[in-house]
């Protein structure tokens, strides 16, 4: 468990660096704008982080965290519903913290988040859906990276255009919406059609509850 003071202290020094990349260039940013932003010492600095990439790398990390314990309870089996959880899941926890995601991946952001957040929504992509199909189906047409990363760029690129465009869906609509962009070209990729592919994935799973 974190003392408190240290919890404070990185706090303070992950809002100052979300701060300034608002105002400017992540590149752009020094070591002492941040320290100075936060009011705390160069040294204090030094003592939780080795420079700010790995400070916003710790930012990154606990967004991840925090979106891996919503989407824990989840089955594989639910990306397949005709509600997709997962992407309501994910889509309301950009609601939830809106700010941070717009921070990061906006423009003045560093690649280096932009690449975090498409690698990892990649490999919720390969865990929940990609794992489970070919368990059913066998190996695809195509690499399985390949259409993992195809999803999960579908996914990233409707996450920014939501962030973009405030108010005009809600997270259960923009789960449908990416539903309907993805599935038609994995079940197409997959050779099967989707009652059938829904079918045997209810089979499976009542073998496996049995």
């Amino acid at each position: 468990m974190e003392d408190r003071r240290v919890q404070r202290t990185r706090q303070l020094l992950e809002r100052a660096l979300l701060e300034l990349i608002e105002e400017r260039n992540y590149e752009s940013i020094t070591i002492q704008q941040i320290t100075d932003r936060a009011n705390v010492g160069r040294a204090t600095f030094y003592l939780h982080y080795r420079d700010k990439e790995q400070l916003l790398l710790a930012t990154i990390q606990r967004l991840q965290e925090d979106l891996a314990r919503q989407l824990e309870p989840l089955r594989p089996a639910d990306f397949l519903q005709e509600r997709p959880v997962l992407n309501e899941q994910i889509f309301r926890h950009v609601e939830r913290y809106r700010h941070l995601y717009e921070v990061l991946l906006s423009e003045r952001g560093a690649a280096l988040a932009r690449h975090r957040l498409m690698a990892y929504l990649t490999s919720q992509v390969e865990h929940f859906l990609l794992r489970p199909l070919l368990a059913l189906v066998g190996e695809p047409a195509v690499p399985t990276s390949l259409l993992a990363s195809y999803v999960s760029g579908t996914l990233y690129t409707a996450i920014t255009w939501w962030l973009e465009h405030p108010g005009q869906n809600t997270p259960e609509e923009m789960g449908q919406l990416v539903r309907k962009l993805t599935l038609p070209a994995i079940f197409a990729v997959l050779g099967v059609a989707p009652e059938q592919l829904v079918s045997q994935g209810r089979q499976a799973e009542q073998e496996s509850g049995n």
